[in-house]
């Protein structure tokens, strides 16, 4: 050790520059043999044994429009009224039928009652489309009333008396507040029921300490009412109420033997059964719409196909041979796409929020799919304005069809998400959209053969 220190010195290079040396050398030769992870045995891994993510959108989907019979109203949480005129979808006209509870049991009209007037006051809770159009009120009767816990459709047909007690043309204004001597009150509108005849105030004034017993006889005295709109004929607009509003109520304004200027309320609650109609008008829709959703010609949807809200129009999305995918062998599907694009220069008032889609069962029955318990951010189905675009992501159900081509596939069905109270519609772009170069109806399939 002596003779090597010796040497080095007399050679000038001190043992601190050596050591630094072999510090330099060893730190290449570790280097040099580092690697990434997913490297570490690429160059001997066999070709055929690597995982390769492959993309395809060319997999065969179709998709057309049908109506749809009717779909539940009752226990909804606002009333529709109004009347729509599409030049695409035809007429759309829709209205309410309600009971009404007492606010006092056992209520005592007194002696010699005179009537002076009835009101039905509404509270507005929103609109669709042109709230400049003026919209008329027409107010019936009903002959026969309601059940709080029996379940009501769309094309519910109550008999009604044929007095109208209203005819009140207004052009409404849901988003502005009133002024009341001083008090700013809610967006209203007060339907006058005695303008045309006293009937009906006349019978609720009548009515008898046993009659007013409590709310359940009374219904059995007076039934309801059923306020539907006059058709428009031209765009139109659709208003809501809310009619478990406390400011929404039936208020009969009269005097007896013993005082003037009396008023009592009727109101309407949670509890009160209430039910929307809704009726369309396709005959005077579009030539294309009519020969696809009313006479079954189902290849225009390789054109365009239509959803509408209001139990209106419904979608049906086929994807006849993804089963073929099974031929691949061991196929895992990363993710499952479903693009829905809007048909270009459709542009009547706001496309629909959100749309909904559910696996078409045995005799029609729907079945949730199963990409849905991942959540709505992730199985989509929400408007893309700025693309003109709805999006699912149906990876799970689109796998199942393939791992297991026992089961059936009958398709999809698309429609309005809470149809029942949005009157919006929407076009989508067909497969083979004639004259269009841009993509239509489509399935992207991100995938690994395996």
């Amino acid at each position: 050790m002596t003779k090597l220190s010796e040497k080095n010195s007399k050679s000038g290079i001190s043992p601190v520059v050596l050591s630094l040396f072999f510090l330099i050398v060893f730190s290449f030769w570790l280097s040099s043999c580092s690697k990434e992870p997913g490297q570490i045995g690429y160059i001997i891994q066999p070709e055929d044994s690597k995982l390769n993510i492959s993309f395809s959108d060319t997999s065969t989907i179709y998709g057309y429009s049908k109506v749809v019979d009717s779909i539940r109203t009752d226990k909804l949480s606002v009333s529709a009224f109004g009347s729509l005129r599409d030049p695409i979808f035809g007429g759309t006209t829709a209205g309410f039928y309600t009971q009404f509870i007492l606010s006092v049991n056992g209520h005592d009209f007194g002696e010699e009652r005179q009537l002076d007037s009835l009101v039905f006051q509404l509270s507005f809770a929103g609109s669709y489309g042109d709230t400049n159009v003026t919209l008329t009120a027409h107010t019936y009767e009903m002959l026969e009333g309601l059940h709080q816990d029996s379940i009501y459709f769309s094309n519910l047909q109550v008999p009604i008396d044929p007095t109208d007690y209203s005819n009140f043309p207004f052009v409404p204004r849901p988003h502005d507040s009133i002024i009341v001597q001083g008090d700013t009150i809610p967006p209203m509108l007060w339907l006058n029921l005695t303008d045309i005849s006293n009937n009906l105030g006349n019978k609720l004034l009548n009515a008898t300490v046993d009659e007013m017993e409590d709310s359940e006889i009374f219904q059995e005295y007076f039934n309801g009412l059923f306020i539907q709109s006059q058709p428009v004929y031209d765009d139109g607009a659709i208003v809501y109420f809310s009619l478990s509003s406390a400011n929404t109520k039936l208020s009969l304004y009269y005097s007896n033997s013993v005082q003037d200027s009396l008023r009592y309320d009727y109101y309407i609650t949670t509890t009160t059964a209430t039910v929307n109609k809704y009726e369309h008008e396709y005959n005077i829709a579009s030539p294309d719409f009519i020969a696809q959703v009313i006479h079954g010609d189902t290849s225009l949807g390789t054109q365009k196909f239509y959803a509408q809200g209001y139990s209106g129009v419904q979608a049906i999305v086929k994807i006849p041979h993804i089963k073929k995918w099974a031929r691949l062998g061991n196929v895992a599907i990363n993710e499952a796409k479903l693009v829905l694009p809007g048909y270009p220069g459709d542009e009547f008032f706001n496309a629909p929020g959100q749309m909904y889609l559910l696996e078409i069962g045995e005799d029609g029955a729907e079945i949730p799919l199963i990409d849905q318990i991942d959540g709505e951010h992730y199985f989509g189905g929400i408007y893309n304005e700025s693309q003109n675009v709805y999006e699912f992501r149906i990876t799970r159900y689109i796998q199942s069809l393939i791992s297991d081509t026992t089961l059936p596939n009958r398709g999809l069905n698309l429609f309005l998400f809470g149809g029942s109270v949005h009157p919006e519609r929407f076009i989508f772009k067909g497969n083979h959209l004639e004259g269009d170069t841009t993509s239509g109806i489509k399935l992207e399939l991100l995938y690994t053969d395996l």
